[in-house]
């Protein structure tokens, strides 16, 4: 059941992706996925548990990262055409309070989806993270996206 559940949920990113509405993309998509699925399912186990709560509310903080995406990719955008090229890229070293593996994860794979900055390293709670501009570390440095991560996934029963 977890591996449809994995496979479903990969095959449904692969579409959003990919928009492919051939049956060949299609194919490729729902195979690979069913892959990913079961190697992670071989080498995470039973490790990594989510309630359904948990889902949904990964759901809705993948949307809600959006809008910060959204003015991040823009700002990199002007960086990246302007003639200048005004970068002063840093690498910050920042300790996160997230408890579980799984919401340390999330959050440096949010650190990498957002355009200027880029989670090189995660090792325990210290996470190092290279940034285009010191001012692209405001979201990680203000705890905007680990306070939404320890929301859905730190509670405690």
């Amino acid at each position: 059941m977890r591996w449809i559940r994995l496979t479903a949920a990969g095959f449904l990113f692969w579409l959003i992706l990919t928009a492919g509405l051939g049956w060949w993309p299609g194919l490729l998509g729902l195979v690979l996925a069913g892959l990913v699925a079961a190697i992670s399912l071989h080498y995470l186990g039973s490790q990594t548990r989510l309630e359904t709560g948990e889902t949904l509310g990964l759901l809705v903080y993948a949307l809600a990262l959006i809008p910060m995406v959204i003015p991040a990719a823009w700002q990199v955008l002007r960086l990246v055409l302007s003639r200048e090229m005004a970068i002063a890229p840093e690498v910050i070293k920042y300790r996160t309070s997230l408890r579980r593996p799984l919401a340390r994860a999330a959050l440096a794979n949010s650190i990498t989806l957002t355009p200027g900055t880029h989670c090189v390293d995660l090792e325990g709670d210290l996470l190092t993270i290279h940034c285009l501009k010191a001012r692209f570390a405001t979201p990680i440095t203000d705890r905007i996206l680990e306070r939404r991560l320890a929301r859905l996934l730190e509670r405690t029963a």
